[in-house]
């Protein structure tokens, strides 16, 4: 592994991606935790106007990208894609620090979000088209390598996050955001060589052919994507109350699983990456989806705490195949668009949280938390069906896209 590491950060600009990651891991989940805090105690909104806050942010970002990412594989630069991306998310969090009324906010941020969404993609496509001109075929190492790199930054963010709330206030935790995006766009403007060169492979007649809703090979594996993602979303929501209010655990509790299942989800990225060159993604994300199905089945019957702890080793395989290996499962299927495989499979990852955090508590309220979580094991289980029929179809997807 360490010799496989250490070429894949030989890589011209691949470190320089990884530390961006990192950077931007950091950025997010500095603020994130405590974004619904200042909506409901400093704007004086309620929870239901802060998720309707949330969910047009996360539409207008999901148009964007789809709008960028196909013309990124047709010539835009995407070096400059992803340091206008970058400023427009700093610019993003200047509203929290300059405006106080909630209906501005809410238009300023609509816009900013969104032209800062593409940010994410255009990365993972700026490191595929790297380490495609370097010759390498280990795709799926250098995406789980650079997954983890912002797994860890989302681990480290909230702690500093809480030390300049505490000693600053919520403009100490925005301007730290901003601080973070605006070295990343220094960073990339600075070290990062344009890669216009690289446009495509070929002509840019591909992208302009491929229609998500009329091409079955690529449409199903978005959809599988999207139910992991919605399931995922669904029980992060309900997993807190569920440990309180059906374990009898305590909020301590709480944040142990969630530390636990962070932790373990690292290693099992790179483990998976290191998978990647012996089994196909198809096949690992099949196994995650089982995994995760088996997640949902223990805590449907679970009854105690250290059986809640112990499934985090399922739950934590799970979610970095659906991280690390989803986006490799979408770039092998349209190898010649990095940028709208990328922009489908990070759509995909904001829908399912988007439908997850929606449908979640509604489906909790019904049935109860303990129960909310067998939605979730029907979900992964219809993923994992399709996952297995789909293979035919991607195969002669893929045979039609290289014509």
């Amino acid at each position: 592994m360490i010799k496989r590491l250490i070429g894949l950060f030989s890589i011209p600009s691949y470190a320089l991606l990884f530390l961006c990651m990192l950077l931007q891991g950091m950025a997010i989940s500095l603020s994130a935790p405590f974004l619904s805090i200042y909506f409901t105690e400093q704007l004086g909104v309620s929870v239901g106007v802060f998720g309707v806050f949330l969910a047009v942010t996360l539409i207008a970002g999901i148009w964007v990208s789809i709008l960028i990412g196909k013309r990124s594989d047709l010539g835009l630069n995407r070096k400059h894609i992803y340091i206008v991306s970058t400023l427009c998310n700093a610019l993003a969090f200047s509203g929290y620090l300059l405006i106080k009324d909630f209906t501005f906010l809410f238009i300023y941020m609509t816009v900013f979000t969104a032209l800062g969404a593409p940010g994410m993609p255009q990365l993972f496509a700026i490191a595929r088209e790297a380490v495609t001109k370097s010759q390498s075929t280990d795709h799926s190492f250098a995406n789980s390598t650079l997954r983890s790199a912002f797994s860890l930054g989302f681990i480290t963010g909230p702690l500093f996050g809480t030390l300049l709330l505490e000693a600053v206030g919520f403009s100490g935790i925005f301007s730290g955001t901003i601080a973070i995006f605006l070295l990343v766009a220094f960073l990339v403007f600075a070290f990062l060589k344009s890669n216009v060169e690289l446009k495509t492979s070929g002509t840019g007649s591909p992208a302009q052919s491929v229609r998500l809703h009329q091409n079955r090979s690529i449409l199903f594996p978005f959809l599988i994507l999207t139910l992991l993602y919605i399931a995922h979303w669904m029980s992060s929501l309900n997993t807190a109350l569920f440990i309180t209010n059906n374990l009898g655990g305590t909020t301590t509790d709480v944040g142990l699983v969630s530390s636990i299942c962070a932790a373990l989800e690292i290693p099992f990225m790179i483990m998976l990456g290191l998978l990647g060159s012996k089994y196909s993604n198809r096949i690992l994300m099949l196994y995650g989806a089982i995994l995760g199905g088996a997640y949902y089945l223990v805590v449907v019957i679970s009854g105690e705490m250290w059986q809640m702890l112990a499934a985090q080793l399922l739950l934590a395989f799970f979610v970095a195949v659906i991280s690390a290996i989803g986006i490799s499962y979408m770039q092998d299927l349209l190898p010649s668009m990095p940028g709208y495989a990328s922009t489908l499979y990070s759509n995909s990852s904001t829908i399912g949280r988007l439908v997850g955090s929606l449908v979640g508590g509604g489906v909790a309220s019904i049935v109860g938390y303990r129960y909310s979580f067998l939605f979730c094991f029907v979900l992964v289980s219809v993923a994992a069906i399709m996952l297995v029929v789909s293979e035919r179809h991607s195969k002669n997807g893929t045979q039609k896209l290289a014509v």
